[in-house]
């Protein structure tokens, strides 16, 4: 069975805050707001008034947090005691997520406005859940992603351009992560994601650098918005069609294991999967070639390349030992594998990865 899960309507538009409220009253009239207190300043003054307009009332409340079972089953509760008949999910990916979960525990639709473009969040069927401390503790699967997506261009380019990097980084592992999995004769649902994965690599190849280098700015380009469409709409929909089979998802798995060193707590989502990704180079047995000039793409885009970039300081080999321990894998999905996976090897290719990223590092500062 193949199931697609994917907004009814994506709408990348500049100012279309300013004009949301018709589109949110379609889908309800009284709405819970969720999000960051950042978030909630630099987005009120155009969609509260917009919502005014259109007769949709609301009621607004800040998260501050980690998006943990606890926090879902909070909103979920104040979706269901405020009577609410739709969520609005504004922020970040851990605001978003946790909208996304809260809604569907209340039982109504969710719409998510992303103030950040540093992940598919705002797009994607799937909630991450992490413990108080920021651990990862395990994807919860949504019954659908949210009803409408509104992603205005003009919040997005203010964002500080750390966030679109990051973004970039975790759509380059979508493909990567994805193609290991095809051994043989792909499924159709794979077939579909490494097709829109491929499209989101290709486009980042062609306009990422200066999109972020625009980024922050306020500057709505071409290649910031098609960008943007990458990382919200093409890696979101790369990984909205499923067919049941288990995939490996090595680069990610290694950021889970990031997230329970207290070092790495600064470094976001897609810092830390890229370095997975080199990691899993280095592990595929890829050429020296291929990954070097991996890791000259992430210095273009100032991406960490190396574990003290993620704040990771100290007896590096103890702490990549930590790290393999903690990287999980199904057995299911390691079989699609072509290459073997170990805590020793795991080990000794954060390691290499570590030491490669550092030697990119001094070659780019005597260049310099």
């Amino acid at each position: 069975m193949i199931t697609l899960k994917a907004p009814k309507t994506y709408i990348r538009e500049k100012n279309i805050l300013d004009s949301a409220g018709p589109l949110i009253a379609e889908i309800g009239q009284n709405a819970l707001i969720i999000g960051g207190n950042t978030a909630l300043a630099l987005t009120g003054k155009h969609l509260l008034p917009s919502l005014d307009d259109a007769g949709v009332h609301y009621h607004v409340h800040t998260f501050e947090g980690e998006c943990t079972a606890a926090a879902i089953a909070r909103y979920a509760r104040l979706v269901r005691e405020t009577g609410v008949d739709c969520v609005i999910g504004i922020g970040g990916g851990r605001v978003l997520d946790l909208a996304k979960a809260a809604a569907e525990d209340g039982g109504v639709p969710v719409i998510s406005v992303p103030t950040i473009a540093a992940t598919c969040a705002a797009w994607s069927a799937l909630t991450i859940i992490y413990d108080e401390e920021g651990r990862y503790v395990a994807p919860r699967p949504l019954k659908a992603s949210p009803l409408l997506v509104l992603a205005d261009t003009v919040v997005l380019a203010s964002a500080p351009a750390r966030y679109l990097k990051a973004g970039i980084a975790d759509t380059i592992v979508k493909w990567h992560e994805a193609a290991p999995n095809a051994a043989g004769r792909p499924d159709l649902s794979l077939s579909i994601g490494l097709s829109v994965s491929w499209l989101a690599l290709d486009l980042l190849h062609e306009q990422a650098v200066e999109a972020s280098r625009e980024a922050g700015s306020g500057a709505i380009t071409q290649a910031f918005t098609e960008t943007v469409d990458a990382v919200i709409a093409l890696a979101g929909l790369a990984g909205s069609v499923t067919q049941g089979k288990a995939r490996a998802a090595l680069a990610h798995s290694i950021h889970n294991s990031l997230t329970f060193l207290p070092a790495a707590h600064g470094s976001l989502h897609g810092e830390k999967v890229i370095f997975g990704l080199i990691v899993q180079f280095v592990l595929a047995g890829k050429s020296l070639p291929e990954i070097k000039e991996l890791i000259s793409f992430l210095c273009e885009l100032s991406l960490p390349v190396t574990l003290e970039q993620l704040g990771i300081r100290g007896d590096i080999s103890v702490l990549a030992a930590k790290v393999a321990e903690g990287v999980v894998i199904e057995p299911d999905a390691q079989k699609q594998l072509a290459f073997e996976v170990s805590v020793p090897l795991l080990k000794e290719a954060i390691l290499t990865a570590d030491r490669y990223g550092r030697e990119s590092l001094a070659a780019n500062a005597l260049v310099s």
